[in-house]
């Protein structure tokens, strides 16, 4: 059975979508044939600790940014911009001064990952969020492209839990999702500054925390 984002809410929505795909990761990994994330090009980093965490997995993309996965989520980064961390489970997108995540196997070792509270991180937020989800729209598309849509819909009749969307839907949610993240950041002016319709969107969601509005104004002008 599958679900839809006014029933449960764009964050939970999201956050099983993305179970799913890490899902489908692991079965890409693991593929008879062959490695598929390594077909694509990416670059494998095993763990030093093997019976603790997996490898993880890396690819530089279009953007001029960075991919990283592993077992428990997954990051984007961008040169002088920092990156984006979505842990499995959930979709609380955390921003990380980090432009490259080599060397790391655990979530902690990620070190400090914070909400965005502030006008610049909006922006960063605004801006890495959405390359990461077209990042998964793209993934899933090379897929069905060079496997055949049969090939996604075999991977998942092997999971236990539901399918949270239908397979040949994955690409197609993803862009959706990415263009969510966009469109709450179209914003209109007020008293209080032109970050107003962001943030609550970002509220709703529980992607930043309520504190005094006063902390929102930017401190500098974005041109766009």
């Amino acid at each position: 059975m599958t679900r839809t984002r006014s029933e449960l809410g764009f964050r939970r929505w999201t956050a099983g979508l993305f179970d799913q795909q890490m899902w489908c990761f692991g079965r890409d990994i693991v593929r008879k044939k062959g490695n598929v994330l390594l077909d694509l090009g990416m670059c494998q980093y095993r763990s030093p600790t093997p019976a603790r965490s997996g490898a993880m997995y890396t690819a530089n993309v279009e953007s001029g940014g960075s991919v990283f996965l592993w077992g428990f989520g997954a990051m984007y980064s961008e040169p002088n911009r920092g990156g984006v961390f979505v842990r499995r489970y959930d979709f609380a997108p955390k921003l990380t001064a980090r432009e490259t995540a080599i060397g790391v196997h655990e979530p902690e070792q990620l070190g400090r990952l914070i909400h965005p509270n502030t006008a610049r991180e909006l922006v960063q937020y605004r801006t890495l969020v959405p390359q990461l989800l077209n990042w998964f729209a793209k993934y899933e598309h090379w897929v069905a492209e060079t496997f055949g849509a049969a090939y996604r819909e075999k991977c998942l009749a092997t999971r236990t839990k539901p399918n949270w969307v239908e397979p040949k839907q994955m690409a197609k949610e993803w862009e959706r999702a990415a263009k969510q993240v966009k469109r709450a950041t179209v914003c209109t002016s007020t008293s209080i500054g032109p970050w107003t319709g962001l943030i609550e969107q970002l509220r709703a969601d529980g992607i930043v925390r309520a504190t005094s509005d006063s902390a929102y104004r930017p401190p500098f002008r974005v041109n766009s």
